[in-house]
């Protein structure tokens, strides 16, 4: 009985990783891009559509937008939820001009399944 026991709790185990892994993916979709003469300083406000599996509207996710520039440092811009479901907005302002890649983190609530998306990098204009 006691090896039945073990042997069952050993297979659960080694059954839940593929189930978490089943919904563990998240698309990300941007209401726009910064156009190439988007100002230095000047707020770029984005709505930000988080899909689990590119379907289902993500309620709980906690998405973040994140630029860096060409010496490598990284801004992080919070979003907040928008009354539509698995929506979300973030305010970003790109301090100086110059190129930055441009990333939006998805926040999927487990953390082992979030990841950053990665979009074109934006050339950012002096005002």
């Amino acid at each position: 009985m006691r090896k039945l026991l073990i042997l069952t709790a050993t297979a659960a185990a080694l059954a839940l990783p593929g189930a978490a892994q089943a919904g563990c993916m998240a698309t990300v979709g941007l209401s726009s891009l910064p156009q190439a003469s988007h100002p230095a300083g000047k707020p770029w406000v984005v709505t930000i559509r988080v899909l689990q599996h590119g379907r289902r509207p993500m309620p709980d996710a906690k998405p973040e937008v994140r630029i860096r520039n060409a010496a490598g440092k990284l801004l992080v811009f919070k979003a907040t939820k928008t009354a539509r479901v698995g929506s979300y907005r973030a305010r970003v302002v790109f301090p100086k001009p110059g190129r930055y890649s441009l990333g939006v983190y998805d926040g999927f609530p487990h953390a082992e399944c979030a990841k950053v998306h990665t979009f074109r990098s934006v050339l950012i204009v002096a005002v």
